[in-house]
């Protein structure tokens, strides 16, 4: 039977070049595909291919290749010291920021509040008018913005009381006003406050849309590095009780990244780790060998937290998803964000996408 070439990573030439010399070093023959051969030098998407037979040999040393490099990258992950909520003083914002508290308590963490609004009589004067209604516009800018602030003061105040009646009350819970697109100003904030993870409300199943609603989740996503937690609206805010998390992988490169960043952020709690891969077909060879590759990296980085690595099948991996977790008792989805293109997202959205518009699970999510 041919040994045939499969495709072990796809990157930038100079990286294809380094992992072919790193593997040929290993006796594992490799070959380079999709190299531009005038500009070669530059050449974007060359796939690294080597023979199925050594796929699994290939796969250890790209994990030991992974972790030294991203030894240096992830060195600041630390466990979480500060936590952002945006709110647009919704009921699913409340409901946010009752489990960022809680989570606040479980890391002993300050928690920072944060409203944008937006003000958009800005956009709607016309040039040759602008100087004449000046100072009404600035009068109108004033009044949004003193409104949003106490808007905003009422709100954290329901919260500090609230976090206090429920014996959260040595929580540090700040606050900040900001003017603008909602995440483009919460990327400056996130730069700024260097949050270990961002607290958003969404809606639940059969609710009504907030302001902020999963659209914003996925776009912070696009704008900020750090870890998005989405929280829907029907989510129990009795306790804060994560046993079991779910890490669905779709083998991406990135997933080792999400996966150390995901272990710093469940330090706090007492959970256990199912990383599965949903697909329609059942799983191959070469599946199987990268879903060992990565539960050996789950155990390189924490031997204290229980992983146990599965296959999902079926056609509605949403509906495939759900199934898994209420099987399971699954009290949190994490998943890592592959960026993808604008026709992708309207014609054929991700799996993240769709859960946060539809899931009644907290979503953990990674940029990719």
């Amino acid at each position: 039977m041919e040994d045939r070439l499969i495709t072990i990573a796809t990157d930038h030439y100079t990286a294809a070049e380094i992992l072919k010399a790193r593997l040929e070093d290993a006796g594992i023959e490799c070959f380079l595909k999709h190299v531009n051969l005038l500009q070669g030098a530059v050449s974007e998407g060359v796939q690294v291919q080597i023979k199925q037979s050594d796929v699994e040999k290939a796969l250890r040393i790209i994990t030991d290749l992974k972790s030294a490099q991203e030894t240096k990258e992830l060195k600041d992950i630390k466990q979480i010291r500060r936590i952002l909520v945006p709110v647009d003083f919704s009921e699913f914002s409340k409901n946010a920021c009752l489990y960022a508290v809680r989570l606040a308590k479980k890391y002993n963490a300050d928690l920072k509040i944060l409203h944008v609004f937006y003000a958009p009589i800005v956009d709607l004067v016309p040039i040759t008018d602008a100087y004449s209604i000046q100072v009404d516009m600035d009068i109108n800018l004033r009044e949004m913005e003193d409104q949003a602030k106490r808007n905003l003061v009422d709100f954290v105040s329901e919260i500090r009381e609230t976090a206090a009646n429920e014996g959260f009350g040595d929580i540090k819970i700040s606050y900040s006003l900001r003017e603008g697109i909602v995440e483009d100003e919460i990327a400056v904030m996130a730069k700024a406050y260097k949050p270990g993870i961002i607290v958003l409300g969404t809606k639940g199943k059969g609710e009504k849309q907030s302001d902020i609603i999963g659209s914003v989740v996925y776009r912070v996503l696009d704008k900020s590095k750090v870890p998005v937690l989405a929280i829907p609206g029907k989510t129990s805010m009795d306790t804060l009780d994560v046993k079991n998390i779910v890490y669905a992988t779709d083998f991406d490169d990135s997933d080792y990244i999400a996966i150390r960043k995901l272990i710093a952020i469940v330090t706090a709690f007492d959970v256990k780790i199912h990383c599965v891969h949903i697909s329609k077909s059942p799983e191959d060879k070469w599946d199987t060998a990268r879903m060992d590759a990565l539960k050996d990296y789950f155990s390189q980085i924490s031997k204290s937290v229980p992983v146990e690595c599965s296959f999902i099948k079926g056609d509605n991996p949403v509906t495939n998803l759900e199934a898994f977790c209420e099987l399971n008792k699954i009290d949190v989805i994490a998943m890592n964000n592959r960026k993808r293109g604008l026709l992708q997202r309207m014609f054929n959205p991700g799996l993240a996408k769709k859960l946060i518009h539809s899931g009644s699970l907290p979503l953990l999510l990674f940029r990719a």
